[in-house]
């Protein structure tokens, strides 16, 4: 996949949640921009992904370097909005 294309997923306002899939089928659901980032070059993506609910320590976040070339699918989610509904 593009780099661009990474880079106007976490940039879209408001922010949707959207899972990565690479080429092994190995999935990472990218929750909010705050837990995932381009490394400088452009071409590896950083993603934390809570381990429990609420976390608050460093160590409860697994984190993934995903080869941004190696991504083969990516899956948006809807987004909610704030009454819980989500928006059509």
């Amino acid at each position: 996949m593009s780099p661009v294309r990474i880079k106007q997923l976490l940039d879209e306002k408001p922010f949707r949640p959207f899972t990565v899939v690479t080429g092994d089928g190995t999935a990472v659901k990218v929750m909010s921009r705050e837990f995932a980032w381009l490394r400088p070059g452009n071409r590896t993506m950083v993603v934390a992904v809570p381990r429990k609910a609420h976390p608050t320590e460093e160590e409860d976040f697994d984190d993934h370097n995903i080869d941004v070339f190696l991504i083969t699918k990516v899956i948006e989610h809807p987004s909610k909005r704030t009454n819980g509904h989500t928006k059509k």
